[in-house]
């Protein structure tokens, strides 16, 4: 993250395992709001059964927070988490690559074609860093490919360029590593899977906070396996 502070880190990979553990903190704490809103509403509601009065408009403002509370909040709270994680990933990612920049200068960033992050892929690629080798890379993957849908489509699966591969991600749960995603308690866990919604413009992926928790982790262990990887042939 560009934050200034007085730290001083030994390595990049150390500051991506501090700033890692505030983010991921943030992220799962980000769901309170959402559970307090939630927790109040319901209060506020028994009191108007408790008095018995004027449940017309109890009922009227409960299905008015509620649609906010199961909604609104989620989406905004589990989307705005998920931009951030991949800005955050293409920082690093970005940061990485000057540093080789600045070690052999034989290829420079501006040399390759495109933008973002797979830009810097195709960097790392003609740096003869084999991604694919590098853990979790094709959760990471998944990953981009969920955040662009949101991005460029409100995550409206018919939209986007990648809506077969889109599909087979969510089906397979291919945005999880093998192990994780065949635990019995996760497989089925609305509270964690990615699912494939009804919405007024067609089938719409649906984030989970969970999967936004649990994708912090997985950026951590891709950028500090990357350092290890370009330590080989550069201090990183």
């Amino acid at each position: 993250m560009v934050i200034n502070s007085e730290r001083k880190y030994s390595s990049i990979e150390s500051q991506i395992d501090e700033e890692f553990m505030h983010i991921s903190d943030f992220i799962w704490k980000s769901n309170y709001l959402i559970l307090e809103e939630k927790k109040r509403e319901k209060e506020i509601y028994s009191m108007y059964e408790e008095a018995a009065i004027d449940m017309i408009t109890a009922n009227l403002r409960w299905e008015y927070e509620s649609f906010k509370i199961n909604k609104i909040f989620p989406y905004l709270t589990n989307v705005s988490n998920l931009f951030t994680l991949i800005s955050i990933l293409e920082h690093n990612l970005l940061k990485l690559a000057k540093e080789l920049e600045s070690r052999d200068s034989s290829l420079l960033i501006s040399d390759i074609r495109g933008v973002g992050i797979n830009k810097l892929f195709e960097y790392f690629k003609k740096k003869n860093i084999n991604l694919e080798k590098v853990t979790l890379f094709k959760q990471i993957q998944a990953s981009i490919k969920i955040r662009n849908c949101f991005f460029h489509a409100s995550g409206v699966i018919s939209w986007s360029k990648d809506d077969i591969e889109l599909k087979n991600i969510v089906k397979n749960k291919l945005y999880f590593d093998q192990e994780f995603r065949e635990k019995p308690n996760i497989k089925n866990n609305k509270e964690w899977i990615i699912s494939i919604v009804k919405s007024d413009y067609g089938q719409q992926l649906q984030l989970t906070h969970k999967y936004t928790f649990i994708l912090s982790s997985y950026i951590k262990d891709f950028l500090k396996e990357l350092c290890r990887v370009l330590s080989e042939k550069y201090v990183v």
